[in-house]
């Protein structure tokens, strides 16, 4: 959903649109206020830009998701 030109999704679909980040990840990121939130009868929404700020500033590095194997395996 756009907002005032903001794009947000609920909660629980974020993680799906920035593949390999836990959907955890997210909920712990909204609970301290890393991720602007707004709760709507009861969805929670986040703003995606927040959120893929975070993963961008995220120390920790996932593994790629179905990385191919190395060559000669």
């Amino acid at each position: 959903m756009i907002v005032a030109g903001e794009w947000w999704e609920r909660q629980r679909d974020a993680s799906a649109a920035v593949p390999g980040l836990p959907a955890a990840t997210v909920r712990a990121w909204t609970a301290s206020g890393r991720v602007r939130s707004v709760r709507v009868g009861g969805a929670v929404w986040v703003s995606m830009p927040d959120v893929l700020a975070a993963d961008a500033q995220s120390r920790r590095r996932r593994r790629p998701g179905r990385a191919a194997p190395p060559p000669g395996v």
